[in-house]
């Protein structure tokens, strides 16, 4: 067993049995080597608990110092377990992505910025580059897929990126995002497979950590047993995962994807990254159907626990966030609340427990359509 681990990987009851279109990383859909800067599968960058805390320092002007909430009425509905929501959906651009973002764009020069930056991304990552780009003076293009939420196309807009929509898979907007930036000289700012980003993502756990000791009289000096996050491409995993390891070393870090795209499940069952077929999901921000050796490797050395959950559980936990916390958090960021209400995760008496809200942008449309139906 790694020595970073403090418990088995994951409940067998929680990962799929079958995982359709499973592939190694050179499958033509992987996103690796498509764009310039992506990590290499054969040398794999190292992220640092050291330069995560570089990270908190240096971004703090960049980056809004989120609430940690303990969800007193979410807590009614599990077994007795003190509930906490890190809301990263009150980040600037209502995600946690702003602060990989901005640790990447800083470790940029000046030239660099010049030229401008690019990046491909489902939507949240783009209102975060366009955002932070804005902030230093910085043109961005990103590239979008075609069915991406209106209300993600029109937030990267409305920062005063260039918007390209095109294709709808990882591999195929990352591959026009490679095209662009050979033409035009951009520089890459990643979704997921940069060291500078993922250290920023990581920076989420250290605050928390800071939180959580404040709050200590209010939990009996208690720290967190388990920290549950959502696991899409894998970097606010695996920043968050590493931090975890440096600030809060006894406790279980736990990942959580859709049952649809269980790249990492799928992952780890294989001992290398493999790219799965594309579901259906109601979580858009985790629909990555590709796991790349960075964030591969980083969470088989320090996540604990990596779980899936169906898309009623989804469904529910995003109804209970809204009505019982009063919390506006999109599908994605419910996939742990989720896994807990699914039974996956022990909710048990004297256990606390952090579920990290990643995100609150969504369509009005789907949250209105879960209230009707839930």
């Amino acid at each position: 067993m790694n020595k970073h681990r403090s418990a088995p990987y994951a409940n067998p009851s929680s990962a799929p049995e079958k995982i359709p279109g499973s592939a190694t990383d050179s499958n033509p859909g992987s996103a690796s080597g498509t764009i310039p800067g992506s990590a290499s599968p054969a040398v794999v960058p190292v992220v640092t608990y050291g330069m995560i805390m570089s990270a908190h320092v240096n971004n703090r002007a960049y980056v809004k110092r989120t609430p940690l909430l303990r969800a007193e009425k979410l807590e009614k509905l599990f077994d007795g377990a003190q509930i906490f929501l890190k809301l990263e959906n009150l980040q600037h651009t209502g995600s946690f992505k702003v602060r990989g973002v901005i640790n990447k764009m800083l470790s940029l020069s000046e030239g660099e910025r010049a030229r401008g930056v690019a990046a491909a991304s489902s939507g949240n990552h783009a209102q975060a580059v366009a955002y932070i780009a804005a902030k230093l003076g910085t043109k961005s293009v990103i590239v979008m897929p075609e069915d991406a939420p209106i209300a993600k196309i029109a937030g990267t807009k409305e920062y005063g990126a260039e918007v390209v929509l095109h294709g709808l898979t990882v591999g195929e907007r990352e591959r026009k995002c490679g095209e662009l930036i050979e033409k035009f000289g951009y520089s890459l700012v990643h979704s997921y497979a940069d060291v500078a980003l993922i250290a920023g993502h990581g920076t989420i756990i250290v605050e928390a950590s800071e939180q959580m000791e404040q709050m200590n009289e209010m939990v009996a000096g208690r720290r967190f047993d388990e920290i549950v996050m959502p696991c899409g491409a894998g970097a606010i995993v695996s920043g968050a995962a590493v931090a975890a390891k440096g600030c809060m070393p006894g406790a279980i870090v736990t990942a959580v994807e859709p049952a649809a795209v269980p790249r990492f499940t799928a992952s780890l069952r294989a001992g290398a990254p493999v790219t799965v077929e594309m579901g259906a999901t109601i979580a858009d921000g985790l629909r990555v159907n590709v796991a790349e050796p960075i964030n591969f490797a980083l969470i088989r050395d320090y996540v604990d626990r990596m779980l899936t959950v169906g898309e009623a559980p989804i469904r529910r936990a995003l109804m209970e966030t809204v009505t019982r916390a009063n919390i506006v958090a999109e599908p994605s960021a419910c996939v742990g609340i989720a896994a807990a209400l699914d039974g996956a995760i022990d909710t048990g008496p004297g256990r606390s427990i952090c579920f990290v809200i990643s995100g609150g942008n969504m369509d009005a449309s789907v949250l209105a359509d879960i209230l009707m139906h839930n």
